[in-house]
């Protein structure tokens, strides 16, 4: 049985060291098929794209030639067109994964330790017969760090040089591009990064006759989009592209034939809930590093959180405009694992992120927390789901998380409803209220009361360790607002609450109201075996009046 490759993306140790590897080295003969213009993947972290790198780098670098690794794969079953490529080139491998500097000094810093670490590898240049004595100069100050004003075209300039040494066009594979960018838009230097790379990219990949191919991986494609003005020949494949979709994670196919591998077979069933659910374009597609991690550990998890990219959602959700209604939403996707009417916005760019529910969507989507329903042909109304329990079970933790840090920072609310302590609820919440709305523009004409009723979601989000919160649910004979399940042992407490607005200071009779809403529909049936505490939640402004019953 062969040994897992978890945390391992060098294509020629999973070979050499009999690690299990999945055959995807078709990938190879549809590159060589596209090799006419760039090409962009864009695709969740820890989705096979730097193995899939990795792979390609050792298939077509000329310094890799009788290697052997591809002995025994699909690829070489394939016509001479494909096999006289292999080790045919000079390839520049570059990943932008551990450029997350604090402010874009620090990028710059960064970028020539990468720069002098990639111009390492290629120290034969400095003596090449082919360059001329201003390459070998500009080749030693990139080196050396010196350089400050060619550092964008630092990768062009490597292709020139190995263009000129092996009179060969040269490929070019660059993985996470998108790390610096989304980076400075979360630390503040955005413009200056995204400006750095449009360079970086005009002078690699637009027109560049030294160039065979660029292949390009990240996560957000919009910032692709982004460099657009400085490379604008890119074909760009995203998970709701049929091209290249079956490369990326592992088939339903792959999958049972892994678990036949080892011995895991009538675990088929259990797998697919936690693991499967991935739609990329119209294949469907498994977690890789979840599954490698089940075969290792033998038990279900969360295995995977994509936690760079979550750090992007986090702030879009807090800052957007109307982020309560987003908050709404988040909950109740939570609720029913589905998130409906999106309009999927693959062209977006960073600058107006913080406008439209779309985007927060169908980043959610980029990421791998969500996924189309199904097959994407009109980007307009599309459903997303939860992918699996995985995902489900890692969303319910983020969200805790969130909530704890971003708006329970004085009143542990859940503690008070976990304990019954209704008196401590209400008086700190009122004071929350005033405390924090003056931050919040509130919504005075009919939104006002959906605005209440997403803000106490928010509040309470943080509690699904303890309840199952719903929202909007039918109930005996009509819809509570929000519900509150014990799910842990710890509590017996169950709540009802009705969330109202008294647009004329009317909380007595809004409050009465409430309550007639909730005994006359009869909403306690469904939490008639807990302590069921009655709620009514009262707003105008910062003003809040809470009676229970």
């Amino acid at each position: 049985m062969k040994k897992v490759p978890t945390g391992i993306s060098d294509f020629k140790k999973i070979i050499e060291k009999d690690y299990l590897y999945i055959d995807k080295t078709l990938l190879i003969k549809e590159i060589i098929d596209d090799f006419d213009k760039p090409c962009c993947f864009i695709r969740p972290r820890r989705f096979c794209k730097s193995v899939n790198m990795s792979m390609l780098d050792y298939y077509f670098n000329i310094h890799y030639k009788d290697n052997n690794l591809f002995n025994g794969l699909k690829i070489m079953e394939q016509s001479d067109k494909y096999l006289s490529e292999a080790n045919n080139y000079p390839v520049i491998s570059i990943s932008f994964k551990d450029l997350n500097s604090n402010n874009y000094q620090e990028f710059i810093e960064n970028y020539k330790d990468l720069m002098k670490s990639l111009y390492d590898k290629y120290e034969y240049l400095e003596t090449s017969d082919k360059l001329d004595e201003t390459d070998k100069a500009d080749f030693l100050r990139i080196k050396r760090k010196e350089e400050n004003i060619l550092l964008s075209k630092a990768i062009a300039k490597l292709v020139n040089y190995l263009n000129k040494h092996y009179e060969n066009q040269v490929i070019v594979l660059l993985d996470e591009y998108d790390v610096p960018i989304i980076n400075g838009y979360l630390k503040g230097y955005y413009e200056e990064v995204l400006s750095f790379e449009k360079q970086m990219f005009a002078s690699t990949f637009k027109d560049n006759l030294n160039l065979k191919k660029g292949i390009v991986t990240g996560v957000f494609r919009v910032a692709i989009e982004e460099l657009q003005s400085g490379a604008n020949n890119f074909n760009t494949y995203s998970i709701t592209d049929n091209e290249y979709s079956n490369y990326f994670g592992f088939t339903e196919s792959e999958v049972k034939e892994i678990l036949k591998e080892y011995g895991l077979i009538d675990k088929f069933e259990e797998v697919k809930k936690w693991y499967d659910g991935y739609l990329f374009g119209n294949n469907t597609i498994y977690n890789p590093v979840s599954i490698l991690n089940y075969l290792l550990e033998q038990k279900f998890d969360a295995y995977w959180v994509n936690t760079g990219s979550m750090d992007l959602l986090k702030k879009l959700i807090f800052n957007l405009k109307n982020s309560s209604l987003i908050l709404n939403e988040f909950h109740r996707l939570l609720e029913s694992e589905v998130i409906e009417r999106v309009s999927l916005d693959l062209h977006m760019n960073l600058t107006n992120l913080e406008s439209d529910r779309n985007t927060i969507w169908t980043l959610f989507m980029l990421t791998g927390y969500l996924t189309p329903i199904k097959e994407v042909d009109n980007t307009d109304n599309v459903t997303l789901k939860i992918p699996n329990l995985e995902v489900k079970k890692s969303l319910k933790s983020i969200a805790s998380n969130w909530f704890k840090n971003n708006v329970l920072t004085k009143y542990d609310f859940i503690e008070y409803l976990i304990n019954n302590k209704m008196e401590m609820f209400k008086s700190n919440f009122q004071k929350y209220i005033i405390e924090t709305f003056s931050y919040y523009d509130v919504p005075s004409n009919d939104d006002g009361e959906r605005f209440y009723h997403a803000y106490v979601l928010g509040l309470l989000t943080s509690g699904y360790e303890y309840f199952k919160i719903k929202s909007n649910r039918e109930s005996g004979y009509g819809r509570y607002d929000i519900m509150l399940k014990p799910v842990s042992s710890i509590t017996n407490n169950a709540y009802i609450i009705e969330v109202k607005l008294a647009d004329n200071n009317n909380f007595d009779e809004v409050i009465k109201l409430g309550f007639k809403q909730i005994e006359d529909n009869k909403y306690e049936d469904e939490v008639k075996n807990y302590n069921v505490t009655k709620m009514v939640i009262a707003f105008n402004g910062k003003k809040v009046k809470i009676e229970t019953r």
